[in-house]
């Protein structure tokens, strides 16, 4: 029996590693905000495969069963490889014809295969098995756990592609295992075969920058050329390219210099140019004179926290100005090793002046620390990386919301400024006019009585430099500001006791309250309100409700700004046709055809279709919300899961000695899981706040203690459902609650980033909550005495939990 649970324990290990893998590959070939797809076609296969087990139980026979555990895994290896290359091949972007949905359907379709197979596996181990239900449940959650952080090292190592091979060849070492233990040498020799093959594909992929890798990137084909360096990490895939010339503006009426620059690219849409730099400031000189230095220029002589270090652009900038001390922070690993270290050669960084780098997460890194700085600055820092954690789950989110800024604010020193460059496109100026209303917000929650003579705001070209003081600007500085944008040929779009040449800024500044300023979430058809930890999604302007309008707006490019929202309306379409096809439609034919014209109570019904998408809700929320805490998406993804998968193991272990010998007793699970959600929602903020200041280990801890009590809770109310209706006598409705119990569940992850970027956060939580409380409120009848889980029940965990 070893190898049955070191098969369970690698294949439930690889599932996770490929679900989180595959949110990192989503960021490069989509975009940022369809990473947590991923999540939703990971349920979608695992339960499309457990639901087969149910519907087809001539295929799985008690003597074939073994038989079949081994084949299926087998079958998950080698569709791995094949569904990489498949995907890598599918472009995705919207074009108003059929074929788009069409795209997207087979897409969904071909990620969601391993999974299907992973569900077969998991479902025949707990449920078809004579081994100890205690010793495989750990063995499927211990692996399931470990394959979370697994991922994460994995990806540290090696790039994407090539940890989706290698995690091949940990399936193929699982139906080695499990092929043994059907007594089947020759697959297993095969088994092992392959599992060799494939570590020496994986290791010779990873070598190699012109192998198995995405072509087409966020609709467009990647000719995969001038590449002088490509890595991948667990948050990005970062390209450096060859250098080249570009021409940089001085002065008005001078001509262009031309300076050398190579850039770093970022998941093939966001960039930062490294620019030569050999110890003679001269060579840079030219960053005098663009708009992102102004901070520097008015701060000169000071202290620097530069947020976001990418290329060292800003570095430079405030070496020019003699600043006598210099605060790198750079969040991205990798950009910070090409920078200081493999790049070293070009960029020059041990020849600039009085700086020094950490690799932190901006926020983390000044909440811990106790120094005062001049200035604090980020230029565009968007790297749109992402993963599963949801709807627009950036990892700049905790940069760009009021409790961040509360957080730059309090380590100015008097007179301090807060310099942060955002895009200022025309027509709409929605980013610049919305970091307007984010520093409008910070001042007045720091009790300034008048804001508008704390803030400067210049632009460039496309580009807006915003200035906040944590005093009002003196007429020196004024007066320097007016002097710099009239030799620079600055725009000045905001400056106290000057005409207001944004009109955009007029309802920003009319604002008298923090109220005044959340109202402008709906006062027009884009949302210019200053983002919170409760809603961090500075990068969303556009809202489902203002559609129409958008759409009536002359000369906007409505593409554009419903971009997010039509990708989404897309999936969540595809993904309703796979379920209903799939899994709704042969589990409510086989039921018809099982029970005749009997139908399922109603209450049953309402009660799984309610705690699915309560868990997803949960879990979606969850996600998001412990992203800004743990400062990168992937670890809230991989924390939460695990967490997740973990204590609603045990709570659906705990649930077998649970009597349901009243109504009440079967509802309870899942009153107390909206009463625990109801009480994560309320204290999720304070918690992450207060703690915001810890190392990562320490901030791992506390989201698991956060996780843990819902987790545990809602682990009791899947198999309470089932032996719940197994007592009503309904056993042969039984796959078909689970049909509808894993479509609420695929289709709540759509639900999720539309209730939390339309809302906040914590009302999606709010409404998993509700949804518990109405399944359970909703679960009639009366059951008789049961203390035996069905055998549907005691798989209901793990792929639940996923």
């Amino acid at each position: 029996m070893i190898g049955f649970f070191l098969g369970l324990a690698l294949m439930c290990a690889s599932a996770l590693m490929y679900e989180i893998v595959l949110t990192r590959l989503l960021s490069v070939i989509c975009w940022y905000y369809l990473a947590f797809v991923s999540v939703s076609m990971a349920m979608f296969g695992m339960t499309a495969g457990a639901l087969l087990v149910q519907l087809r139980p001539a295929l799985f026979e008690a003597g074939q069963v073994a038989r079949r555990m081994a084949q299926a895994a087998f079958a998950m290896a080698v569709s791995m490889p094949i569904v990489l290359v498949v995907m890598f091949s599918i472009p995705l972007d919207v074009s108003f014809a059929l074929q788009t949905l069409c795209s997207f359907l087979i897409f969904c379709f071909v990620i969601a295969i391993p999974f299907f197979f992973a569900g077969i596996v998991v479902c025949l181990s707990l449920t078809r098995t004579r081994a100890p239900i205690g010793r495989v449940y750990f063995a499927d959650l211990a692996g399931a756990a470990a394959g979370c952080f697994a991922s994460l090292v994995l990806m540290s190592v090696i790039d994407a592609p090539s940890a989706v091979l290698a995690i091949s060849a940990l399936v193929f070492l699982s139906a080695s295992f499990y092929a043994n233990f059907a007594g089947q040498p020759q697959l297993r020799r095969r088994c092992n075969v392959w599992a060799v093959v494939l570590v020496v594909l994986a290791g010779l992929n990873s070598t190699t920058i012109h192998g198995i890798q995405p072509i087409w990137s966020k609709g467009k084909l990647d000719p995969r050329t001038d590449i002088l360096y490509e890595t991948w990490n667990p948050i990005s895939r970062v390209r450096v390219v060859e250098p080249k010339m570009e021409a940089r503006f001085v002065a008005p009426q001078s001509p262009l210099v031309w300076r050398e620059v190579m850039y770093i690219d970022i998941d093939n849409d966001a960039a930062t140019g490294i620019y030569r730099y050999q110890g003679d400031l001269g060579d840079v000189d030219f960053l005098r004179s663009e708009v992102h230095s102004l901070g520097a220029r008015i701060r000169a002589g000071g202290s620097a926290a530069i947020v976001g270090v990418g290329g060292g652009r800003d570095v430079l900038s405030c070496a020019l100005f003699g600043f006598h001390r210099i605060v790198g922070i750079e969040i991205n690993k990798t950009i910070a090793d090409i920078f200081s270290r493999r790049m070293a050669w070009y960029s020059g960084v041990d020849k600039i002046p009085n700086f020094e780098l950490h690799v932190d997460e901006g926020r983390s890194y000044l909440t811990r620390s106790h120094e005062k700085f001049d200035l604090i600055e980020a230029t565009v820092v968007d790297t749109w990386a992402a993963t599963a954690a949801g709807a627009m789950a950036l990892t700049e989110n905790s940069l760009y919301t009021l409790d961040g800024w509360r957080v730059f604010y309090d380590h100015l020193k008097p007179g301090g400024v807060i310099a942060f460059s955002r895009w200022n496109h025309k027509p709409d100026f929605h980013e610049s006019t919305r970091l307007f209303s984010l520093a409008y917000a910070t001042l007045l929650s720091e009790g300034v009585q008048d804001p508008k003579s704390h803030l400067a705001m210049l632009g460039q070209l496309d580009l807006a430099t915003l200035l906040t003081s944590n005093q009002p600007f003196s007429p020196q500085d004024l007066e320097k500001i007016k002097t710099t944008a009239r030799d620079l040929d600055l725009q000045i779009l905001y400056l106290p006791g000057e005409n207001l040449a944004m009109p955009q800024l007029e309802p920003v500044l009319q604002a008298h309250s923090l109220q005044d300023l959340a109202a402008l979430r709906s006062r027009d058809y884009f949302d210019l309100s200053p983002p919170t930890d409760a809603s961090p999604y500075f990068f969303s302007f556009a809202r489902f409700h203002a559609i129409p309008g958008i759409l009536r707006i002359p000369g906007v490019d409505w593409k554009a700004a419903l971009f997010p929202l039509l990708h989404l309306a897309i999936f969540m379409f595809a993904a309703l046709i796979l379920v209903a096809l799939t899994i709704v439609w042969p589990a409510r034919r086989w039921t018809r055809l099982q029970q005749g014209s009997g139908g399922a109570p109603a209450g049953a019904i309402l009660y799984f279709i309610g705690i699915g998408l309560g868990f997803m809700l949960g879990e979606m929320g969850m996600m998001q919300q412990l992203s800004i805490f743990l400062g990168q998406p992937i670890y809230s993804l991989a924390v939460v899961l695990a967490g997740l998968i973990l204590f609603a193991g045990l709570g659906s272990l705990a649930s077998d000695r649970m009597p349901l010998n009243s109504t009440w007793k079967s509802r309870a699970p899942a009153l107390f899981s909206a009463l625990v959600l109801v009480a994560y929602s309320l204290t999720v903020l304070p918690a992450i706040h207060a703690a915001v200041g810890g190392v990562l280990w320490q901030r791992v801890a506390v989201s698991l203690a956060m996780v843990a009590p819902c987790g545990f809770i809602m682990g009791f109310c899947f198999p309470v459902g089932l032996r719940w209706v197994s007592d009503l006598g309904q056993e042969g409705n039984l796959p078909w609650m689970w049909a509808l119990n894993g479509a609420a569940s695929v289709l709540a992850t759509f639900i999720a980033m539309a209730i939390s970027t339309e809302t906040s956060i914590r009302a999606c939580v709010l409404t998993a909550a509700a949804c518990y409380a109405l399944g359970g409120l909703l679960l009639t009848g009366k059951s008789r005495p049961s203390h035996t889980p069905s055998a549907l029940a005691s798989e209901a965990s793990t792929v639940r939990a996923r």
